[in-house]
């Protein structure tokens, strides 16, 4: 014999079940935004341009955190493979703080690194590294939008073959200043950094 119902057993089954639903809702509803909001991030976040020309391409040698020689303080650094002499271009709009243009190619000596270092609007550093002997093209306090020559790449200080080295740092103090992420917008889509052995292109922006 079949057990009666209760309405009140109805009433409450029936909320159970509109409740969950409701809560699946939500937790997609929350999720969509979440996942847009990552997505806005990323692209707010990619202020910086490849440092070099439009229509050029180069070879990742390096990305975030390898284990060569990009991780502790130079965890977020890329090292693109250029021969000695090549344009280097601005990443990101700001002013030349820095410059060091003295040491000769292929001696080395970590410290003799040639560089030119440009601080941005909101007080971070980029540092192109390694350029060649008088290779900066820029004069300290000279303003640069992305784009403008900073320098010509080259093998100076601690490298072991010609490359540009770029990385940003919320901080000028030293070589060892903590590197911080930044990511590049106009090559593309390289969701977890660039790849090592990979060619990039700088696309128009």
């Amino acid at each position: 014999m079949n057990k009666p119902v209760n309405d009140t057993t109805l009433t409450i089954g029936g909320f159970m079940k509109t409740t969950i639903i409701f809560t699946v809702f939500c937790l997609l509803f929350l999720s969509c935004v979440h996942n847009s909001n990552e997505t806005e991030n990323r692209s707010t976040a990619a202020e910086y341009v490849l440092p070099y020309p439009v229509g050029k391409a180069y070879t990742c040698f390096q990305g975030f955190n390898s284990s060569f020689s990009h991780y502790g303080t130079f965890k977020y650094s890329v090292d693109f493979d250029m021969s000695i002499g090549t344009l280097v271009t601005a990443a990101r709009a700001g002013r030349v703080v820095h410059i060091v243009e003295n040491y000769p190619d292929g001696d080395l000596t970590v410290g003799h690194e040639n560089v030119v270092i440009v601080m941005h609007e909101d007080s971070t550093y980029a540092r192109y590294v390694h350029l060649t002997t008088n290779g900066a093209l820029v004069e300290r306090n000279q303003l640069l939008m992305p784009g403008d020559s900073v320098g010509l790449s080259g093998n100076s200080g601690q490298s072991l073959h010609p490359h540009l080295h770029f990385d940003v740092t919320e901080t000028n103090t030293g070589r060892s200043d903590q590197t911080i992420p930044f990511d590049f917008k106009n090559t593309k889509p390289h969701p977890l950094g660039l790849e090592r052995g990979v060619v990039y292109e700088a696309l128009p922006y």
